[in-house]
């Protein structure tokens, strides 16, 4: 047990520091070695570690390199040396395979793990800690690395599966308050959201009021502290894909159409962002019976859909009875029904998000969300407007194509018809130049929008232009069309 200070000595010049849910006094204290350090690689699990915004600052570059995986999301995309500035790489190893380099190719690896900074809840009576309700890849992590330095925060739950880590796998234990709160009651932090609430823009603050009550309380707080930083267009849209929000019409469409997709004892995955988020709080899973889940990530509404008897887990052949996931949130209630509940279980990602495990899940129906879906049916979740980053693939491409291969499976892509507030179709004849293609076309399946359903397996170019036509907002069909007869006709 030493200090942050004394914990951070293990850096030295030319380390690649792993930042996974560390504490912001464990990255303060290693910035504050700027002076003694050089080329150090800051690694980061973004869009999680908006409390590391001193190593993404301009004149830091020879210092610390920032690179983040797999997600990116609005402050590292936006900060001064983030992804938009091009000081901070993405780094775009998939979950499923990211260990692989170290494990199997340690001579063609370009770096090593030399430093782990994550948090944990306090060793239980045999030593075992928990990640909380994100394990991820932090264990993996943890286990490749020379130097394991963790903060401790005595709110983490526990689960079943593989989330803990035990002491003597710990090099560095680094006390540390909840959540940066420096000792706050629930009460005191209340009290400083209520403060910061009467600083914002009254918009926001209506967004944010009638909410805040619902939020995990272990998260609360900075995230309002966050979120008041923000316009309201942009606070709408974090609520929104946190399933905060209120529904339109459009996602209420959507959910009635993938509602059709799935089946009576499916196993279901979703993904995380909009409109895929708001799934569940709209209902369009109220009619199902003995659903089972496997997921990347699980929030708000999982744990409500076992408690109403939705989900069963009964006729799922992998983990059978249990909900399978590497990350949890939700409401403050739905962690209270988490918490040491043996039905619900945290694998690494690497084992979660392995194809040869997700096709082990016969009828498994993966549920995530795009930008954009050209007429043949690539499917880009990552980019914007030509070669702009707007996030990470995530586990997207693993779970599509577990889905894909699954018996029974499907593979279902969710998106508004329009972005830009109408004004651009996200059915596009061609993505942008310099678009990433996060699904190969090959492996397009349902494509949904709130103006139904194109079914684009088993059918040529021409014939998935018509399906995708068909499910694009009516002022952009006519172009469409056009450029349809353009591209596959003679």
């Amino acid at each position: 047990m030493v200090s942050a200070d004394e914990a951070v000595k293990v850096v030295r010049p030319g380390d690649r520091v792993i930042v996974s849910g560390a504490p912001g006094h464990l990255g303060e204290a290693l910035a504050a070695r700027k002076d003694e350090l050089s080329n150090v690689t800051i690694h980061a699990f973004s869009p999680f570690e908006q409390n590391l915004g001193m190593f993404f600052q301009e004149g830091m570059d020879d210092v610390f390199y920032n690179t983040i995986e797999i997600f990116i999301g609005n402050w590292a995309r936006t900060a001064p040396a983030g992804t938009d500035s091009k000081r901070a790489q993405f780094w775009p190893g998939t979950f499923s395979s990211m260990m692989k380099p170290f494990d199997e190719r340690p001579q063609d690896c370009p770096y090593t793990i030399d430093v782990v900074m994550t948090t944990v809840s306090p060793p239980d009576k045999d030593g075992f800690c928990s990640f909380g309700i994100g394990l991820w890849n932090r264990r993996s992590y943890c286990k490749r690395a020379r130097n394991v330095i963790v903060g401790i925060n005595d709110t983490f739950i526990r689960t079943g599966g593989s989330n803990f880590i035990h002491v003597s796998e710990i090099d560095h234990f680094v006390e540390a308050p909840p959540l940066e709160t420096d000792g706050m009651t629930q009460e005191q932090q209340m009290e400083l959201i209520k403060e910061l609430l009467s600083q914002a823009e009254p918009e926001v603050r209506g967004l944010l009021e009638p909410v805040i009550p619902e939020m995990d309380e272990t998260r609360r707080l900075p995230l309002v502290e966050r979120l008041v930083a923000l316009d309201a267009k942009l606070v709408k849209r974090r609520l929104l894909a946190l399933g905060y929000a209120e529904y339109d019409e459009e996602v209420q469409a959507i959910a009635r159409y993938v509602s059709q997709l799935v089946k009576d004892g499916d196993t279901i995955q979703i993904g995380t962002g909009t409109p895929s988020a708001q799934l569940i709080p709209v209902g369009a899973f109220d009619d199902k019976h003995n659903l089972g889940i496997y997921s990347e990530q699980a929030f708000r509404g999982f744990a409500t859909l076992v408690e109403k008897g939705i989900v069963t887990g009964k006729y799922k052949t992998f983990h059978p009875g249990k909900v399978t996931v590497s990350c949890f949130g939700g409401t403050q209630d739905e962690l209270d029904i988490i918490n040491g509940n043996p039905v619900f279980e945290m694998y690494d990602s690497e084992y979660v998000l392995d194809i040869r495990n997700i096709t082990q899940n016969d009828n498994f129906v993966a549920i995530n969300n795009a930008v954009a879906v050209d007429l043949t049916g690539q499917i880009s979740a990552e980019t914007a407007v030509g070669p702009r980053m707007l996030n990470g693939h995530g586990g997207q491409p693993e779970m599509h194509i577990g889905a894909v291969l699954s018996k029974g499976g499907r593979a279902i892509t969710c998106l508004r018809s329009t972005a830009l507030e109408g004004t651009r179709s996200r059915i596009v004849p061609h993505l942008d130049q310099g678009a990433v293609v996060t699904v190969p076309r090959y492996y397009a399946d349902y494509i949904v929008t709130e103006y139904g359903i194109a079914s684009l397996m088993g059918k040529d170019c021409r014939q998935r232009a018509e399906e995708l036509i068909n499910i694009a907002h009516p002022d952009f069909r006519a172009e469409l069309k056009k450029a349809a007869r353009e591209l596959f006709y003679p």
